[in-house]
Order: C-alpha cells, then sequence, then structure tokens
C-alpha cells in the first residue's frame, strides 16, 4: 500500500493536535486548580460532587440559622438580665419600705423609683433585635406591651403578643424554639411592679412586704427560670453547630478528592504531556521533509 505525503501529513498533524490538547487540558487543570471542569471529564465523579456541594450549601444555612438563632436568644437573655437586676433592686425597695419606720419623703423616694423601674420593664419588654420584637410571640412587628393610664405613670399594661412557638430549622427534623413569650418571662414582673408601686405610694407598708412582695419574687423565679431554659437552648445549638462545622469539613474533603488537583501530581502530568509534545514535533520534523520534486510531484 503506497501512503502518500498527504496521508502521512494528515496522520501527524492529528497525532499533534492530540499531544496538543493533552497539553492544554492538563495546564487549565494546573491554572484552575481543579480536575472537573466539564460532565465529560468524569461523569460520575461529577455527580458526586454535585451531591457534596448540595449538602455543602444546605450545612451553611444551618451553620447560619445556628448563629441566627445564638445571637435572639443571646439578645432576649441580656434583656432578662437587665430586668433581673431590675427586680432585685425592686425588693430591695420593697423590704426598706416595709421596715416600718420611714417616713413619707422616704416612701415617695421609693414610689418614684418604683414608678422608674416600670416604665424601664415596659421598655425592657419592647426589646427589638433585627428589626423584630423578642417578646410578642409570632406578632413580632407589634410592641408587646402597652401602658394604659398615664404614660408617665401607668396604671396597668396590655399584652398585644402571643405564646406561639417560633422554631428555627437547624438540619432534617432538628428544630430548636428561639422565642420567649413576654406574657410569661415579662408580663408577671411588670404587674408585681405596679402592685408594689401603688402599695408604697399609698403607705402600704404591710402589703409591700406582704402580698406585693411575694407578687416580686414569683416574677423573679419566673424570669431565672425562663433564662435557665434559654441557657439549655445555647448548650444546644453549640452542640448543633459543632456537629455541622465537623460535618461541613468532611464534606469539604470528599468534594475536594474529586474535584480538586493533586498540584505536584498535575506538575509531572504537564511535563510528561510537554515532552510527549515536543518529542512528537521532533519526530514529525524528521518524518515529514519535502524536497522540490515532492513539490512538483
Amino acid at each position: 500500500m503506497r501512503i502518500s505525503d498527504r496521508i502521512l501529513f494528515d496522520g501527524v498533524r492529528a497525532n499533534l493536535q492530540s499531544n496538543l490538547e493533552q497539553v492544554a487540558r492538563v495546564g487549565e487543570e494546573l491554572a484552575s486548580g481543579r480536575r472537573l471542569h466539564a460532565p465529560s471529564d468524569d461523569p460520575v465523579a461529577t455527580a458526586q460532587a454535585l451531591r457534596y456541594r448540595r449538602d455543602l450549601g444546605l450545612n451553611r444555612q444551618y451553620l447560619r440559622g445556628v448563629d441566627a438563632a445564638r445571637a435572639r436568644l443571646s439578645a432576649a437573655d441580656q434583656a432578662l438580665g437587665g430586668l433581673t437586676d431590675t427586680l432585685q433592686r425592686a425588693r430591695e425597695l420593697a423590704l426598706q419600705a416595709g421596715s416600718g419606720v420611714l417616713g413619707t419623703d422616704q416612701m415617695q423616694a421609693i414610689g418614684v423609683e418604683l414608678n422608674q423601674l416600670v416604665l424601664h420593664v415596659v421598655q425592657l419588654g419592647n426589646t427589638s433585635f433585627a428589626g423584630q420584637f423578642l417578646f410578642a410571640g409570632t406578632k413580632t412587628t407589634t410592641p408587646p406591651f402597652t401602658p394604659t393610664g398615664d404614660p408617665n405613670a401607668p396604671t396597668s399594661v396590655i399584652y398585644a403578643g402571643n405564646a406561639v412557638a417560633i422554631a428555627q430549622d437547624l438540619g432534617q427534623g432538628v428544630q430548636v424554639r428561639v422565642d420567649v413569650p413576654g406574657n410569661q418571662a415579662v408580663l408577671p414582673a411588670i404587674q408585681a411592679l405596679i402592685q408594689l408601686r401603688d402599695a408604697v405610694n399609698a403607705g402600704d407598708s404591710v402589703t409591700a412586704t406582704g402580698p406585693a412582695l411575694s407578687a416580686l419574687d414569683g416574677a423573679l423565679d419566673t424570669v431565672l427560670q425562663v433564662r435557665g431554659s434559654i441557657g439549655a437552648r445555647v448548650n444546644r445549638l453549640d452542640a448543633i453547630g459543632n456537629q455541622l462545622t465537623e460535618e461541613q469539613t468532611s464534606l469539604e474533603g470528599l468534594r475536594s478528592g474529586l474535584e480538586d488537583i493533586d498540584v505536584a501530581d498535575t506538575v509531572v502530568r504537564l511535563n510528561a504531556a510537554r515532552n510527549v509534545y515536543e518529542a512528537a514535533l521532533g519526530a514529525a520534523a524528521r518524518a515529514i521533509q519535502p524536497s522540490l520534486l515532492d513539490f512538483l510531484r
């Protein structure tokens, strides 16, 4: 069989093109740091890598949820910490008022301070975080506590929130409650403070150290219980966050094993591909040496 120059040239050119494409492909891997650029590179690995990427995206979403839930609960606990301090101060004032040795002016001064504590607790009850009221249940855009009567000396408050739970999704079937119902945690404190203030203003030292003080102690116990519940939920969030972080690291390693290159191995393959291409160029130069006679034919 006679092999013409054209057949020889086409064959050499095809081989050179194939070698050059291999150099370009390995060079692209080294430049991008990735082994997979199209599904056709490795269909099975591509499908697995896409699943890992999906799981990584979900994990990142859950981790953001953990951070948001922790921040919301921490803000609620901070407000309740202020409420705890306020109730403890009110208790000190109640004991002073109930001692029976204070004069009218001193009782009035205590009544004035207690009224300021009432206003402060109402403000704490209307604490907002990230544009949402913390103690309003699901009615997060409505201030939960509205004073009635004189705004500067309210006779009572109206609770406009609800006790519907707000749960944060943190995984498949994993939820953590992130709300604190104000009618349970804050409302009893406001009512006890109003009761104590009114008793002191009326000069009733017996009520100040009796029913009002008992109501105050009950409200303080409730606040401490709620704060304990918040602490337990924050601890659970920390555990969930640690688990998600470990899963994130594992998934990232699996994804990287499929998609990312081994730099040292890729450099070796690139050098080998270049050597093959250069050797092919040399062989082609020796195999195809057209002369004037060949050209005239």
